[in-house]
């Protein structure tokens, strides 16, 4: 398990500003549902709420997602939100052109936001990590941003 730095949580729901129904799917220590709207709610197979057999829809899922069955994850996210925010290493946003066809036939990739190294937040590899969001029927363009530590730098601002 990698848990979410609590100032990388901060700065992804304050970037992409969940409203409405939100879930954490997988919500380990708390530190993204802890941010999420009033009335959110939550997932975690170690407290017996497996979210493969999640079945109420939510407006936005924003987690950091296990990575070891992440496709499987993403593509059962598909069916339960309109608004997709995963925090994942930045390599497995295009793991395959089949993935991505399916990605593109439920939507698209609005925003990604990318972090650096996840050694540097922590977790136990150097790869890239970014904040990916997917959106049901999206077809607009993929804008980029980059965090920047103390500063809330929106050179791209993902669409409503």
């Amino acid at each position: 398990m990698v848990y979410t730095p609590p100032t990388l949580a901060r700065d992804m729901v304050d970037f992409f500003q969940p409203e409405g129904v939100c879930l954490d799917p997988c919500m380990g220590t708390g530190a993204f549902f802890d941010l999420l709207p009033p009335g959110s709610d939550w997932c975690e197979i170690e407290r017996g709420r497996d979210f493969y057999a999640w079945t109420k829809p939510a407006d936005w899922i924003v987690s950091n997602p296990p990575y070891s069955h992440l496709l499987s994850w993403i593509r059962y996210s598909f069916k339960i939100a309109r608004d997709i925010v995963y925090l994942i290493p930045s390599y497995r946003v295009f793991p395959s052109s089949k993935f991505l066809d399916e990605v593109f036939v439920w939507g698209g990739i609005v925003h990604i936001r990318r972090y650096g190294s996840g050694s540097s937040w922590g977790f136990g590899f150097g790869h890239e990590v970014a904040a990916v969001h997917y959106r049901k029927g999206y077809e607009g363009a993929t804008s980029w941003s980059r965090y920047q530590q103390g500063r809330l730098s929106k050179p791209s601002q993902p669409e409503k």
